[in-house]
């Protein structure tokens, strides 16, 4: 009886043994698959990346106890805010029609916005408006103090909820239907940034979906240009979602020409470069340092220009560190009417233009304002020919000639 019970507790050890090895082995083949080095992204991990749901990624490093991957932090590019800690939008109080647009799309886009107030510009007080320097800009019109007034309350909004980073954008835009997934592949680049001038922290590393090096990264803008002597700062990157040579405006194709970008790949690849030369405010994000430095340098110190062009000459003189995304991620919506601008109504132009049935934006491959109008076109009477299969009835109905044959209610 004896030999029995120790032939049995030894084959229980053996078993044991192997369940445990088993376990160490795969836990210790996961952590070599998922590591990454000084160098950027393993190949394994790459294959990863392409071939495994975000889902199915967080279970797997939440199962093992793994440090989230790079994978896993630009995962949070498909939550609502893009992986920002809010998406802002500043439209004027009386545009309801942008702010039912931003609404509309940004909710067939999955994305969550809350409204900056837009301010005018003629109802500020005197002593609220910055010390301006003249020998940059003209004394600075109504409607560009009120623009700046409207940026400079959301940077004000990013301070006091000391948020990390926020993305803020206009309410005259359009982005790619893709959104989620274009943000995501900017996450992985920024995450293996071989431009920035420190390492990344643990932080970053495992929550900072874009990094904490910048203080303003671009991604909206109407015009932008290389440092001329630093052509060689750029990191280029594959992008099935970059729009076409011919739905690139040519300010942006000229840049990407000057990094080297050869017409063969316009289509195929963009560019992340320090910020030197853009201008417009359509879209940018800003980390909680950034918002700081431009409320000080563009508003505490002084306002020499409109708020888009102050924010490209303080990047010029050093004074912002900042990353633009060329072709940018989002673009102006135009209608080709007086809708497209905030300025007072004139009678002796349209208002309306093409309406936003015939409105159209640039440098957007799918854009997301067109494919939300197909996506909730319906014709509710032809899905009821199609399923009677008889036009005739629905005819014989409209005559009055099918009074009483309806369907009864139970």
């Amino acid at each position: 009886m004896l030999l029995k019970l120790l032939h049995f507790y030894f084959f229980l050890t053996l078993a044991a043994g192997f369940v445990i090895g088993v376990i160490v082995a795969s836990y210790s083949l996961s952590q070599g698959f998922i590591r990454q080095d000084d160098s950027g992204i393993h190949e394994e991990e790459t294959q990863f990346i392409n071939s495994t749901s975000n889902v199915a990624s967080t279970v797997l490093n939440e199962s093992l106890g793994i440090e989230p991957s790079t994978f896993d932090v630009a995962a949070a590019a498909w939550n609502e805010s893009l992986g920002f800690g809010e998406i802002l939008y500043v439209s004027m109080p009386e545009r309801t029609d942008r702010q039912d647009a931003m609404n509309l799309v940004a909710s067939m886009s999955g994305l969550k916005l809350r409204l900056i107030n837009g301010v005018d510009g003629e109802s500020m007080s005197l002593k609220a408006i910055p010390d301006n320097d003249d020998s940059k800009w003209a004394p600075i019109r109504p409607t560009e103090l009120g623009c700046w007034r409207a940026h400079a309350d959301a940077w004000r909004y990013v301070i006091d909820s000391n948020m990390e980073t926020v993305l803020i954008i206009e309410d005259d835009i359009d982005w790619d239907k893709n959104i989620h997934q274009v943000f995501q592949d900017l996450s992985l680049q920024m995450q293996n940034n071989t431009l920035r001038l420190v390492p990344p922290t643990d932080h970053e590393r495992t929550s900072a979906p874009y990094g904490l090096d910048w203080d303003v990264l671009i991604m909206g803008q109407c015009h932008d240009e290389a440092h001329p002597q630093r052509h060689d700062l750029v990191q280029i990157y594959d992008d099935p979602n970059v729009p076409s040579m011919a739905d690139t405006e040519q300010i942006f194709l000229k840049q990407m020409h000057s990094f080297g970008l050869r017409a063969n790949n316009v289509g195929k690849k963009r560019l992340l470069s320090p910020a030197y030369g853009p201008f417009c405010t359509m879209g940018y994000a800003v980390t909680r340092r950034g918002a700081q430095r431009l409320l000080l340098n563009l508003g505490y110190l002084s306002l020499r220009g409109p708020v888009d062009m102050d924010m490209m000459w303080k990047l010029q003189e050093g004074k912002l560190r900042g990353y633009s995304v060329t072709p940018p991620l989002l673009s102006a919506w135009r209608v080709g009417g007086q809708k497209d601008s905030d300025n007072k109504h004139d009678s002796k132009l349209s208002v309306s233009g093409k309406g936003n049935e015939g409105g159209w934006s640039r440098n957007i491959k799918n854009s997301a304002r067109i494919e939300m109008v197909k996506e909730l076109a319906m014709d509710n009477w032809q899905d009821y020919y199609r399923r009677t299969g008889s036009e005739k009835q629905m005819e014989k109905g409209k005559n009055g000639q099918a009074e009483g044959n309806g369907t009864e209610g139970v």
